[in-house]
């Protein structure tokens, strides 16, 4: 996909977003699109870092589950789409480390019963953007 594509779903993710968090009723109501959004703009976020080192292979694509596999999966899932080792890629255990937060229970969040209260939906937006905020900060 080309690194305009990215940017453009990362929009929506920002969009989505931000109305939540400024809607006057809160959070819980927009549970699944935050959920999904989340997820989407993590692989998004990842996959245009990838693009911008020159690191991923033409025409590859993360997929946003792997991200809720052990450490080692995750490892095995992206290693094949990578043009480089994964101890090349800076902050590369950060990355992984916050990806795999926001994707724990997002299957739980998206498809499963309403939250009481928004503590677990704002902990996957603040994961989102402190995942965007290092990869930002990575490319300088």
């Amino acid at each position: 996909m080309r690194i305009e594509k990215h940017e453009e779903a990362l929009e929506e993710v920002y969009e989505t977003i931000n109305q939540a968090l400024s809607d006057s009723k809160g959070l819980l109501s927009h549970q699944r699109r935050i959920a999904s959004m989340t997820s989407m703009g993590m692989q998004q976020v990842i996959e245009t870092y990838f693009h911008k080192l020159h690191i991923i292979k033409p025409g590859a694509q993360l997929k946003h589950e792997w991200f809720k596999l052990d450490e080692k999966n995750i490892i095995n899932k992206i290693l094949p789409v990578l043009t480089k080792k994964l101890e090349e890629i800076p902050k590369i255990n950060e990355i992984l480390f916050l990806a795999r937060k926001i994707e724990s229970d997002r299957n739980d969040l998206v498809y499963g019963a309403p939250v009481d209260d928004d503590k677990k939906l704002k902990e996957k937006i603040d994961v989102f953007l402190e995942l965007k905020n290092l990869i930002i900060g990575e490319e300088g």
